[in-house]
């Protein structure tokens, strides 16, 4: 929500440039053609009236916003949504971190996970456009989900506390089939199948015990950067 913020703050102040400076471009024109009507006072060339046009134009062009500020408010209210749906968890079995630092990184990691399934780390996407799934991929309108750095963030977590970690993408939005998709070793499930795939090796031979649980859980905290425990 801070980033929204300082990204509608930027939003705004550019929007406002690129304004002035659309108006001064076409005010440039005006007096342009006032001056091809009617000879400037004191005989002073009007050919830089053309040019303060044209450099105007440009700079409205450059400074126009592209980006769209309201995705992050989008993102930290999917992230919210996903802190609720992980409240379900049982507290004497699971340990439930969000917004986890990553020391030595700007990444962070949306939610952090430790149950008798293991340790997962859950990146949080939403999307207003319907998602379309090919064969191996997972499309918001032309872009593609990305899974790279939720996997580089489960590499890192691993590596920190010493065990394996697995990837998951929770996606709030439509279009998604209900069992997901696989992408380079990152499952992507719909937000509201995310504890079912979390509590989904519950059948596994070999299962995190409280102990272990408690002890990732205490790692966690010391080796990671702040987070916000459940």
């Amino acid at each position: 929500m801070a980033m929204w913020a300082r990204q509608r703050a930027r939003h705004r102040r550019r929007a406002a440039a690129a304004v002035l400076a659309a108006c001064g471009s076409a005010l440039a024109v005006l007096g342009w053609l006032v001056v091809r009507q009617r000879p400037w006072p004191g005989g002073w060339p009007a050919w830089w009236l053309p040019a303060l046009a044209c450099a105007l134009g440009a700079t409205a062009l450059v400074v126009r916003p592209l980006d769209d500020p309201d995705r992050w408010a989008r993102g930290a209210e999917g992230e919210r949504a996903t802190a609720e749906l992980l409240e379900v968890l049982s507290r004497r079995r699971w340990a439930v971190f969000h917004d986890v630092g990553l020391p030595g990184s700007r990444a962070n990691v949306d939610h952090l996970v430790i149950g008798p399934t293991g340790a997962w780390v859950v990146d949080t996407k939403s999307y207003r456009a319907r998602l379309r799934v090919r064969r191996r991929s997972v499309m918001a309108g032309t872009a593609e989900l990305p899974t790279g750095p939720v996997r580089y963030e489960a590499e890192q977590v691993a590596d920190l506390l010493g065990c394996p970690v697995r990837a998951l993408v929770a996606v709030h939005g439509q279009g998604l089939p209900a069992r997901g998709r696989v992408r380079d070793g990152v499952r992507i499930v719909p937000a509201h199948r995310l504890v079912r795939q979390l509590r989904r090796g519950r059948w596994l031979r070999r299962r995190l015990s409280r102990r272990d649980v408690r002890r990732l859980a205490g790692d966690a905290l010391r080796r990671l950067g702040p987070a916000s425990p459940r």
